[in-house]
């Protein structure tokens, strides 16, 4: 369930840990207003909100969430679950775009540089929520934002250089919007921005989003099970590492998708070389900033991606060894991950030796990871098959305890 901004507001104030005196002091605003506001007994305007927001350094997330939830906002039908870009745009992403962007230009307004690197500072943003908070709640506003750059691009004056940024700048934020949307479980809204992001990028001759969106159309292929197809987008985006111009760290993810691939396919002599060709990759990066949507990019991941396709194969052993390294390497700011990947480990230890009383453990720490802030459809699908997994021992006190704290924060069926 979503968070109101009354609890958005308790949970940022906390977490720099001021009073609301203090943040009251800081805004300025009545200290009274804000307790009101944390609970749930007064709706806060959208100058006071920003003001909260400034003086938090929350980057918007709490105008975001006031957007969102605002009651005098219209409330748009859509007819099917089958949700259209379009249709997206007049729910909480058309608000949320709204409340966080310049003031839009219409027809024949003018675009310039700030306003570009502003819709830049909301991909990083929404990135940073994504490890956070996982992509259910966010995706909605990050297919809105992409619609809003689109818009610019067809409808503003902008000078020839402006443009170019905003074609790369547009193609991140439609990357970002698939990244969402995926993590929600939303495939078919997923696919439709990567490919829409892959058409921008050839557009602005952007190696980096060329090499992202193909990977991540592999990555897609891989989760819903077409191996093949993944080969064929992974192969793409190896291809477009390899061109000048893009960070060294780049050729590893194609590699990465390929291992997966390989690996569902049963092909184990060309996981193993893919494997080996992402280790040497990443080995060779120097010390060059990488964009936001990158960082998860370590030594960790490269494990964990090992691992996972060793536990596909049937290599529990190796599965163990090498999930347990990937969620050792995984700090808080990526609690998601770590979750993923001790759901996946506590599953290698029913295929290696049975040991079920550290699976339930594990699967059960997976949850705390979570932490009731992480809604993601691909960790709920995890944790889905570890309860399959374990609820022939249900005897075990450990298995008993985690089916039951499973069953209390199950977010249902998977979506398509």
């Amino acid at each position: 369930m979503e968070e109101t901004v009354g609890e958005v507001l308790r949970r940022l104030r906390l977490a720099r840990g001021l009073s609301l005196r203090q943040l009251g002091n800081a805004v300025p605003v009545d200290c009274a207003l804000l307790s009101r506001i944390e609970n749930g007994k007064q709706f806060p305007s959208a100058s006071i909100t920003k003001a909260i927001d400034a003086a938090l350094g929350a980057d918007g997330e709490l105008v975001l969430t006031r957007s969102r939830d605002d009651p005098s906002r219209p409330r748009a039908r859509v007819a099917s679950e089958d949700m259209r870009r379009r249709a997206l745009l007049t729910g909480t992403a058309g608000a949320a775009v709204a409340g966080l962007l310049p003031e839009q230009p219409g027809p024949g307004g003018r675009l310039g540089a700030a306003d570009v690197e502003e819709l830049q500072r909301r991909v990083t943003r929404l990135y940073a929520m994504d490890f956070k908070h996982g992509g259910e709640g966010l995706w909605r506003t990050a297919v809105g934002y992409a619609d809003e750059a689109n818009r610019w691009l067809d409808q503003a004056i902008y000078t020839p250089r402006v443009g170019r940024r905003l074609l790369s700048v547009a193609a991140r934020m439609h990357m970002c919007a698939g990244w969402l949307a995926a993590d929600a479980g939303r495939q078919d809204v997923a696919r439709s921005c990567y490919t829409e992001a892959l058409g921008q990028a050839k557009q602005a001759d952007d190696v980096e989003v060329e090499t992202h969106a193909l990977a991540n159309l592999a990555l897609q292929a891989n989760v819903l099970g077409n191996p093949r197809q993944a080969v064929r987008w992974a192969e793409a985006s190896e291809r477009a590492a390899a061109r000048p111009g893009g960070h060294p760290r780049l050729r590893v993810i194609p590699q990465l998708r390929l291992a997966r691939a390989y690996a569902l396919a049963g092909r184990r002599a060309d996981f193993e070389q893919a494997m080996v060709r992402a280790r040497t990759h990443l080995g060779r990066a120097d010390g060059r900033p990488v964009e936001r949507w990158c960082s998860f990019l370590t030594e960790a991941e490269v494990d964990g991606i090992e691992g996972t396709s060793a536990l596909e194969m049937g290599q529990h052993a190796r599965a163990v060894r090498l999930l347990g390294r990937a969620v050792d390497g995984h700090a808080d700011e990526y609690a998601r991950s770590r979750a993923l990947y001790r759901t996946r480990l506590a599953c290698a230890n029913l295929g290696a030796d049975r040991d079920v009383e550290a699976a339930a453990r594990l699967a059960d720490s997976a949850l705390d990871d979570l932490a009731g802030t992480v809604d993601s459809w691909r960790v709920a699908r995890e944790l889905d098959l570890a309860v399959v997994g374990l609820a022939p021992y249900r005897s075990v006190p450990a298995v008993e305890a985690f089916l039951t704290r499973r069953g209390s924060h199950s977010s249902g069926a998977p979506r398509g």
